[in-house]
């Protein structure tokens, strides 16, 4: 996600371990300890190797540290309030999220890894990055190599695995890859909790990739004398074939309503604090409005679930 801020937070990320198992992924550990797991996860595909993965749930901290670029005391001042109402936003969800993971979609750049850890921070889950787990799972280093040596079927193959296997636990803030949405067998993991949709204009996403370059992001990776425009023309493909998959998300976060909200049409002036404020109200209205589904019923099958787990 292209910014015009910088944002200063602190973060604990969840320790990760490879290990070799044939058998299906257990989720290993206490659940009554909200804040600790196991998990692991299997390749999906013949001969990948399995991956242990041990997740330490973060712990918000108060306050958390939201700096913007410019210092002085209207900075500190918007820092301070966008900490504390970060911290009310994230109070009011976690009563009706009732331990439910948290998944984040979007197009690649669009931002879900950063939005993903603050929103772990402050509702006191863990993080993962599902790209991340892929990689520890078939013991490769970036998702480019998988493409590269296998191929895009066998990736995907193994990222439904990793969307299996972490469908099976609670709190967790997931951040998916661009293009988890195209197999519906994600969707039936994903709906095992929350997904929030951050939906980013594709001309901010071609100008921050065009910056960063394409290297880490295969589907763009192609020479170009003018990085933009060919960033912008994969992007606006992409999307038009991912489009209505994205639309299945229970809530969606636009970039441009909330730059609008805040009286300027460049969406590359809001911060990552600006965008989990606006996705932890979607995800506030969109329990609200589904009392039902999000009620003490389901919470306590849940943790029936973890407890049959855990006997594994």
């Amino acid at each position: 996600m292209e910014v015009g801020a910088s944002m200063a937070m602190q973060s604990r990320a969840p320790g990760v371990g490879a290990g070799a198992g044939g058998r299906r992924s257990a989720f290993l550990g206490r659940e009554k300890q909200a804040r600790a797991g196991s998990l692991r996860v299997g390749a999906g595909t013949a001969g990948a190797a399995a991956v242990a993965v041990r997740a330490r749930g973060t712990k918000p901290v108060a306050p958390l540290r939201c700096v913007r670029a410019s210092r002085g005391n209207e900075s500190l001042h918007n820092s301070v309030d966008e900490a504390l109402l970060l911290k009310r936003k994230s109070e009011e969800v976690l009563f009706h999220l009732n331990g439910r993971c948290i998944y984040l979609v979007g197009m690649m750049g669009s931002g879900k890894s950063t939005v993903g850890k603050i929103l772990a921070e402050v509702l006191g889950y863990s993080f993962f990055d599902s790209d991340k787990l892929v990689e520890q799972a078939v013991g490769m280093p970036s998702v480019a190599e998988i493409f590269k040596v296998h191929s895009e079927a066998f990736f995907r193959e193994n990222e439904s695995s990793v969307l299996r296997d972490l469908s099976s636990m609670r709190r967790l803030v997931v951040a998916t890859g661009g293009g988890a949405v195209i197999r519906p067998i994600n969707w039936n993991y994903m709906k095992k909790g929350l997904s929030v949709w951050l939906d980013v204009p594709l001309d901010a996403l071609a100008k921050r990739i065009a910056q960063v370059g394409t290297a880490s992001r295969p589907l763009l990776d192609q020479p170009s004398d003018d990085p933009y425009t060919a960033a912008f023309t994969k992007l606006s493909m992409l999307a038009e074939q991912r489009g209505d998959a994205y639309a299945n998300a229970d809530a969606r976060v636009s970039l441009e309503e909330i730059a609008a909200k805040q009286g300027h049409g460049d969406v590359s002036k809001l911060t990552p604090t600006d965008i989990a404020i606006e996705a932890l109200l979607k995800i506030g209205n969109f329990v609200a409005e589904h009392p039902k589904t999000y009620g003490q019923v389901g919470d306590l099958q849940a943790d029936s679930q973890s407890r049959r787990i855990q006997a594994l």
